[in-house]
Parts: C-alpha cells; structure tokens; sequence
C-alpha cells in the first residue's frame, strides 16, 4: 500500500461527509420539500447526543481501518492492476458476500433482545437523514465493518483499487439510503430506490433487511 493508496481512502472519506451534509441540508431546504419521503413532526435526538455518537462512531470507524490496514492490508490487498474483469469480479464478489452476510446479521439485530440494547439505537430516528447513517450502538458498527473486513479476508486478496471501489459503494450507499429524499430526474432512479427501500424499513422494521442488494430480501420473502 502506497501513498497514493491513502490519499484514495482520505478523498473518499472527505466525498462522504460533504455528501453527508449536503443531503441533510436538502432534506431540511424547503426548498427541497417536495422531494422528501417523509417530514418528521418531530427531532427526536437531541444534537448534542447526535454529534457526540457519530464523532464517536467516525473515529471507531478509523480505528477499525487502520487496524485492518496494519494487521492485515499487507495479507489481503496489492497494489498491481487486476484487468478490468478481474476487478469487477473482485468488487462485486466482495460487495454480494458483504451483503448477504449483513441481510443475516440485520436480522438478527431486529431480534427483540438485541433490538432492545443494540440496534434501537439507529431506529430512535423513524424517519432518518443522512446524519444519522452513522447514529450507531457501537458494537453494530464494528459488527458492520467486521463483515466488510471477513468478505475481504474470505475472497482476497483484492487489488487496493478494488478495495477502494469497494469501500466507496459500501460507504455512500450507507449514506444515500438514509437521505429521506426522491429526486425527480431519472439519473437518480438507483439513489431514489436504496432510500424508498430503506425508509420503508425505517417505518415497518421488518422489510428489506439487505443494504445494497434487493434479491436477498426478495429470496428470503422481506421485500417490500
């Protein structure tokens, strides 16, 4: 792993918080209004809390990484260029073995016991903006990467670009399913899909399980 490597995973991070932001201020624009899923009557985490558990989280989550690139980036990743067919392989391989194992792993936080003290924590908001992508119990955060992470380890090595790619769609799309926001222009079908499919998780709980992928949830009979 090489400088430009690390400069890779910086530029995708610092994309992620400012689409972060800029979702969360059109989903409160009234200028934006009428392009909101839902409008909540009311806030129900308090700011303070708000910040202090996603900081937290984002530094949790830079741990985590660091870890796996010192532990293990050596082990799973290199740095030459795969061919274009082996890369989309290795992406999509990791991405579909992530997200079948996190349609399980959701479920499971969905029981009534670990709902209660674990994963409740992301569903005090009902209706959620992007903010709150990352409004986490830690133990599902590192529950979420370790996935990430074991895909990677199950199917590697990876090329760093593949890795790249890979936390990109991992890492924006946890971002945009929770944008409360449809948008009319057809170059937004697939964003408009992920936040209609995750909100309505959001409302009913017990639908659409899977983060990126919908046949899991339509194989195991949770579509919605």
């Amino acid at each position: 792993m090489d400088t430009a490597f690390f400069i890779g995973v910086a530029a995708i991070l610092a994309f992620d918080g400012v689409l972060m932001y800029a979702l969360a201020w059109a989903a409160r624009s009234e200028r934006f209004s009428k392009y909101r899923i839902r409008t909540p009557s009311t806030y129900q985490i308090p700011r303070t809390r708000l910040l202090l558990n996603t900081n937290l989280n984002n530094v949790l989550s830079l741990s985590l990484l660091g870890a796996f690139f010192y532990f293990l980036g050596d082990r799973v990743l290199y740095a030459s260029w795969p061919g274009t067919a082996h890369f989309i392989g290795e992406v999509l391989a990791v991405l579909l073995l992530y997200d079948f194992m996190y349609y399980f792993l959701h479920r499971v936080m969905h029981h009534p016991r670990v709902l209660k003290h674990v994963h409740r924590i992301h569903h005090y908001v009902k209706f959620p903006t992007a903010p709150e992508s990352i409004y986490l119990h830690p133990a599902e955060n590192m529950a979420g990467l370790g996935l990430l992470g074991l895909s990677i380890v199950i199917l590697g090595p990876i090329s760093t670009v593949s890795f790249l790619t890979t936390w990109f769609v991992y890492s924006t799309v946890n971002i945009i399913v929770h944008g409360n926001l449809v948008l009319p222009h057809p170059a937004f079908r697939l964003f408009n899909f992920w936040a209609q499919k995750h909100d309505i998780h959001h409302a009913r709980l017990k639908y659409n399980y899977a983060s990126i992928f919908p046949f899991w949830d339509q194989a195991f009979g949770t579509f919605k």
